[in-house]
């Protein structure tokens, strides 16, 4: 009998708005990267009908041209969505205890453009998708 496996799947896909203005840097090698957060919201109600909002924070990498285009068009309060994988960071907290937190590796960015909650149409730039590879060796991450 052959082991049969379920195939891994690590793919992400969000929808908010930018917390923050992109911040770019460049590894050693030259490679961009630029570091997004983004606030992904999901409404509903209560048995009781009370209206409700619950906010989910993540931070977003994105890596060469795409991060360089993040970083020149992007600013905070932009909606925008984003296509990639999960990964994890271990590190030591300010007291010495082990954390680990998690981010989007991002291979896709979109801006998008929709209504603001307050029902007013802004005029935006229309949406354009940009793309780029992941770098292949995780010695160049900075974290």
């Amino acid at each position: 009998m052959s082991d049969l496996r379920m195939p891994d799947l690590n793919k992400v896909l969000l929808a908010g708005r930018l917390t923050r203005d992109p911040e770019l840097r460049y590894l050693p090698s030259g490679m961009p990267l630029c570091k997004l957060g983004l606030a992904v919201s999901r409404f509903y109600k209560t048995k009781e009908g009370e209206k409700r909002e619950d906010t989910f924070f993540i931070n977003v990498t994105v890596w060469g041209k795409s991060g360089e285009y993040c970083n020149e068009y992007l600013r905070k309060g932009r909606p925008v969505l984003v296509e990639g994988q999960l990964r994890s960071n271990d590190y030591t907290d300010k007291e010495g205890q082990k954390r680990t937190g998690f981010e989007i590796s991002a291979e896709r960015v979109q801006q998008l453009d929709w209504e603001d909650r307050g029902g007013s149409a802004t005029s935006r730039p229309q949406p354009r998708e940009i793309e780029e590879p992941m770098p292949e060796a995780e010695d160049d991450i900075p974290f």
